[in-house]
C-alpha cells in the first residue's frame, strides 16, 4: 500500500522541482549545440521562453571544469515563444591544432544576476595549418 502512495508523491514532487527552476531561470534553455567547422565552432542554442532574459555568456574551456568567457549574446528579454540563437567562435585557430573545446552558456538576468548555465557541448574544429602557421609568423613580429 505504501508503495503505491509514493509513486504519485515522487512524481509529483519531481514535478515541482522542474517547474521551480523554470520560474527561477530567466530563461528555459531547451537545445544547446555545438558543430565544427574550419577554423571555427559554431554554437546554436534555443529557449523555450524568457523572462527578463539579458543575454547570454558564452563560455569556452578546454577541460570540463575550466571556463573563461569568450563573447555575449543579447537575450529576447521577455518571450513566451520559442527562440533561436547562433554564435560562432573564430578564435579556435589561436589555439594549438586538434584540440577538443568544451562549451556552456550562462544565462544572465537585466540584474545582471546569472541565473544558472546550460550543459556542457564539447567540439573539435578542424584548424587550417596554413591559417595556424601565419599566425605564428605574424606573433613573431609583434
Amino acid at each position: 500500500m505504501k508503495t503505491k502512495r509514493l509513486i504519485p508523491t515522487l512524481v509529483l514532487f519531481i514535478f515541482i522541482f522542474i517547474l521551480s527552476l523554470a520560474i527561477y531561470a530567466s530563461a528555459v534553455i531547451i537545445d544547446f549545440r555545438g558543430s565544427p567547422g574550419t577554423n571555427k565552432v559554431t554554437l546554436n542554442w534555443s529557449t523555450l521562453s524568457e523572462l527578463n532574459c539579458k543575454g547570454f555568456e558564452i563560455e569556452r574551456g578546454l577541460s570540463t571544469t575550466d571556463f573563461k568567457k569568450i563573447g555575449f549574446v543579447e537575450g529576447a528579454g521577455n518571450s513566451t515563444t520559442k527562440t533561436d540563437y547562433l554564435y560562432e567562435d573564430k578564435n579556435v585557430y589561436k589555439s594549438n591544432m586538434d584540440r577538443t573545446f568544451y562549451y556552456r552558456l550562462i544565462i544572465v538576468d537585466n540584474n545582471n544576476v546569472k541565473t544558472s548555465h546550460s550543459e556542457i557541448v564539447s567540439v573539435t574544429p578542424s584548424i587550417s595549418g596554413a591559417r595556424y602557421t601565419w599566425g605564428s609568423i605574424k606573433a613573431l613580429f609583434r
